[in-house]
């Protein structure tokens, strides 16, 4: 097995759900926009 090998199969059987994950963030960012915007600036701010 090469290096590109190894990747590939890290990426295919220990990080399956890394996508899901960005997306549920990205979608609980626009909720916490939409109900509290203050809130989520600061919280954006304080990044």
């Amino acid at each position: 097995m090469t290096t590109y090998d190894y990747a590939d199969l890290y990426e295919a059987q220990y990080r399956p759900g890394r996508r899901l994950r960005r997306a549920v963030a990205r979608i609980l960012w626009v909720a916490l926009f939409l109900v509290r915007p203050g809130l989520a600036l600061d919280i954006w701010r304080g990044r």
